[in-house]
C-alpha cells in the first residue's frame, strides 16, 4: 500500500488575488466576503495538510482564491453552464467583469498549476486532494472521493484511511457530500484520492480561527499526519 511519492494538492486554501484589480474582476463588499468567499475557502487546509519534510511528499498549493481561478476545474466543466468553470463569471447575484486579455491571462494560472501537478506526479504516486467544506453541506467529518476510472484508489488504501478516521472517533462519507478527486492526465498511472474535511472538526463555530481543543482521540492533523506518514516509501 506505500507510494513512491505522495502529491498533496491544495486549490482552495489561498484568498490571495480578490483585492488585485489586474485579477479579480468582483464588485467585493462585507456580503460577497461573508456570504460566498468565507465558507467556499478551504481555510487552513494547507496548515492541516502539511509540515512534512519526507522528500517524497510533496505540496502543490495554489496560491490564489478559487474566485479567480479555480485550478481543479476542467475545460468545458460542467458548472461552466452556470459561469463557475475554470474563471468564475457568476457567483449568487455577483457578476464578474473581465476583459479577453485578463481572462487569457488568468487561463494561464490554470495551466502552470495543472503542470506544478504533472511535474511532481510519478508512477506509483498518490495524489491527495485535499479540501474542506461547509458544516450545512453535509452531516459528516469526513469526505473520502475519487474517480471510477483508472486512478480510483485501491480498496486496501480505502479500506485504511476509513478505518483510520473512524477509529479516532470521526464519521465518514465515502463521495458524500462532494465526489471525485483530481487525476491530471499523465503518461504513467497513479492513484487519486480527495480527502474533505468538515469545517466544524477544526474551525471554532462562525469563525476562520482553528480550534484549541478536539473531541476525538486524535486531532485532525494528527490523524492526516499519520495516514501520510503511513502510505509513503521510506
Amino acid at each position: 500500500m506505500q507510494y513512491d511519492r505522495i502529491v498533496l494538492n491544495e486549490p482552495h486554501a489561498s484568498i490571495e488575488g480578490l483585492f488585485d484589480k489586474k485579477l479579480s474582476g468582483w464588485s467585493i463588499d462585507d456580503r460577497f466576503l461573508n456570504e460566498i468567499v468565507f465558507p467556499l475557502t478551504d481555510w487552513h487546509t494547507d496548515y492541516l495538510f502539511h509540515g512534512f519534510s519526507h522528500p517524497n511528499i510533496k505540496t502543490v498549493r495554489f496560491p490564489f482564491s478559487r474566485f479567480i481561478v479555480d485550478a481543479e476545474r476542467l475545460w468545458n466543466d460542467p458548472m461552466e453552464r452556470i459561469g463557475q468553470g475554470v474563471i468564475y463569471r457568476y457567483f449568487g447575484d455577483y457578476q464578474r467583469i473581465l476583459t479577453k486579455r485578463q481572462e487569457w491571462s488568468l487561463g494561464s494560472l490554470w495551466t502552470k498549476h495543472q503542470n506544478n501537478l504533472k511535474k511532481n506526479l510519478c508512477e506509483n504516486a498518490l495524489l491527495l486532494d485535499c479540501h474542506s467544506f461547509p458544516e450545512d453541506m453535509g452531516d459528516v467529518d469526513i469526505c473520502i472521493g475519487f474517480n471510477d476510472d483508472w486512478s480510483r484508489p485501491n480498496m486496501k488504501l480505502l479500506s485504511y484511511t476509513f478505518n483510520l478516521f473512524k477509529d479516532n472517533g470521526y464519521t465518514i462519507g465515502i463521495n458524500y457530500p462532494y465526489s471525485n478527486s483530481e487525476a491530471p492526465e499523465c503518461p504513467f498511472k497513479y492513484q487519486s484520492m480527495m480527502i474533505e474535511i468538515n469545517k466544524r472538526v477544526y474551525l471554532e463555530r462562525r469563525s476562520i480561527y482553528l480550534k484549541t481543543h478536539h473531541e476525538q482521540k486524535k486531532s485532525i492533523r494528527e490523524v492526516i499526519g499519520q495516514l501520510i506518514e503511513t502510505l509513503v516509501n521510506s
